[in-house]
């Protein structure tokens, strides 16, 4: 067992006609444009930006890699209830394998429960990153919360079959201690300090060369307090593990909220491959939203994920159809467009699930149709099933397609 810390007159009418007609043009230009770039038939727009990310599922489909392909999954509700990617998460084990369950924040109120997963935390732990508890220095963990509690004998676990653990959490002044413990054994020579004399993210990893159900458990020894930024359950083979990073009403501002040196080292730790961001069903009815205020913001959110993984493909999953507002329903043409001319823009992957409900007004008809819930917002478990396999099924047309160009 091996534990090891990782430290956006007629003149005048005949002017007045051409200024007129501007705006039309620039629109039949902008369509044009919009045309051309969704003319790959695999519906994965500007896919050499996954290049990274196919090589890597390459390698794990021929043996050459030995550590899962990970995929870290930013976004809002669609993203938090861990549904419409529990559906592409099976699909993509289904065919590389399963490389473990990925980042798990223990008693995380917005995620469903995942199937061989148990986790939990005793009641002295407080969720920090929602509901109006913050932390002044906005570090959290890749999925914007936190644990922290500053009692003596909390615990924290998480089981799953895996053979590969990490433990993300904070260092600070006043820090408590820890103890870990691994199917009821310690696995630290003396209890972790989490006291410094500044603020900084750290994490440690522990492994067991039995790939099957393990246990682990953190223990508060002191009263100091303890900050744990999540928990990673692997895999150490060929396979895919996906992190679940979603936040009910969230919005892509709030990634530029965290604290951006604590972002980076904790997706230089974990080293992703592809890095999907999944927003704007929020932001397309706030009264400030602009296609150019947008098109700024998501540029910055890219710029500051490509610096923190630099290895990471880049995938921007554009919203489905929103039908509860009028204010949704005639700006989400607007939002789908913005990101796409981000993602080109940006050397990142586009695709719309907008486009594959069927764009305007497909929202009624999938209600209708019992893939729709009654708010006109969000999908059933049916249509988020139904919008993962049509993202599957692109994605690895694009993923074969890259295959027989590279021979």
């Amino acid at each position: 067992m091996v534990a090891h810390l990782k430290p956006g007159g007629r003149v005048i009418a005949c002017l007045a006609m051409v200024l007129a007609c501007l705006p039309v043009c620039a629109q039949k230009s902008a369509s044009r444009s919009s045309n051309a770039n969704r003319a790959d038939p695999s519906g994965i727009e500007n896919a050499t930006a996954l290049s990274n990310f196919f090589e890597a599922l390459a390698d794990a489909s021929s043996g050459r890699r030995i550590e899962p392909v990970r995929v870290m999954h930013f976004g809002d509700s669609h993203v938090a209830a861990d549904v419409l990617t529990a559906e592409i998460r099976q699909r993509l084990q289904g065919r590389f394998g399963d490389g473990g369950t990925g980042l798990i924040v223990p008693r995380n109120p917005m995620s469903a429960r995942r199937r061989g997963v148990s986790s939990g935390a005793t009641q002295g732990w407080q969720i920090e990153g929602i509901g109006g508890r913050s932390e002044s220095d906005g570090i959290y963990g890749p999925a914007g919360i936190s644990l922290a509690t500053t009692s003596r004998n909390e615990r924290i676990w998480l089981e799953a079959s895996c053979n590969h653990f990490e433990v993300y959490y904070v260092r600070q002044p006043g820090g408590g201690k820890i103890d870990v413990t691994l199917d009821g054994s310690s696995v630290l020579d003396e209890p972790l300090s989490l006291a410094s004399h500044r603020v900084a993210t750290e994490s440690v990893t522990f492994d067991n060369p039995a790939d099957t159900v393990h246990r682990l458990e953190i223990r508060t020894l002191t009263t100091g307090k303890t900050r744990i930024l999540g928990i990673v359950a692997e895999r150490l083979a060929p396979g895919i593990s996906y992190d679940v990073l979603g936040i009910n009403g969230a919005r892509a501002s709030r990634l530029l909220s965290w604290n951006a040196v604590a972002l980076a080292t904790n997706l230089g730790h974990r080293n992703p491959d592809l890095i999907i961001l999944t927003y704007g069903t929020n932001e397309v009815t706030d009264a400030t939203w602009s296609p150019a205020s947008y098109r700024r913001l998501l540029r910055s959110v890219i710029q500051e994920l490509r610096a923190a993984a630099p290895q990471a493909s880049i995938l921007l999953f554009a919203p489905s159809d929103r039908a509860d507002l009028p204010t949704a329903a005639g700006r989400m043409p607007a939002m789908i467009e913005t990101q796409r001319r981000v993602a080109f823009e940006s050397k990142a992957a586009f695709w719309s699930a907008y486009d594959a409900m069927g764009g305007s007004g497909s929202m009624n008809s999938w209600v209708m149709r019992g893939l729709g819930q009654g708010d006109h917002v969000h999908l059933t478990r049916q249509g988020y099933a139904q919008l993962a396999d049509t993202f599957f099924r692109d994605l690895m047309r694009a993923y074969d397609q890259s295959r027989v160009k590279s021979r």
